[in-house]
């Protein structure tokens, strides 16, 4: 029940900073973001070091805002997202996935109606969950594999760092499918 609630308040608290445009009130929830940390005795340096392997991504997302709309927009979304990503870390520090994984069993239980097995929904949570440090790796070896090449990640180059990024990814995908073949789950 506890991890429950734990994990309703993070997705809350998630949401919630999507519906804030008030630059005053995304710095008063990094203040409460670096309170939590403190809380969870989460080091400034390992908050770097997990932001220093989404930062590529989040500046993506800022920039396709900036081009689409205006820079305020563009400082927003940065924002959210830095945000969303300390908290998330927050959490990880102070639940594990199989907590997570049956605290969205406990939630995901009335779908049952509509004949959706939470396990599986659990299931899916936990292999997302174990799938994340295996992209960033495959993706810090793409990027060291382009400067090895003399090649600078930029977004000219975005063809090289996708097309391995996703090969790998469907690559994995298949290998997970079909062991979950083999184990007769599906």
């Amino acid at each position: 029940m506890k991890n429950m609630i734990k994990v309703f308040l993070l997705a809350a608290y998630a949401v919630g900073i999507f519906f804030i445009s008030n630059f005053w009130a995304i710095g008063a929830l990094a203040v409460f973001n670096v309170c939590v940390m403190i809380f969870v005795r989460l080091s400034a340096k390992n908050a770097l070091l997990y932001m220093r392997g989404v930062m590529p991504f989040i500046v993506l997302a800022a920039l396709i805002n900036l081009i689409a709309g205006t820079w305020q927009e563009a400082a927003l979304i940065f924002a959210r997202l830095v945000l969303v990503c300390n908290i998330t870390q927050s959490f990880r520090s102070i639940v594990n996935s199989m907590q997570l994984a049956n605290a969205v069993e406990t939630f995901c239980r009335p779908l049952k109606i509509f004949k959706v097995e939470p396990r599986d929904v659990s299931l899916m949570v936990c292999i997302c969950i174990a799938f994340i440090p295996v992209l960033q790796r495959e993706f810090e070896q793409i990027k060291c594999g382009l400067e090895a090449k003399g090649m600078l990640v930029r977004p000219r180059n975005v063809k090289y760092i996708l097309k391995p990024f996703l090969y790998g990814i469907f690559k994995r995908t298949d290998e997970i499918s079909n062991a979950l073949r083999a184990k007769a789950y599906c």
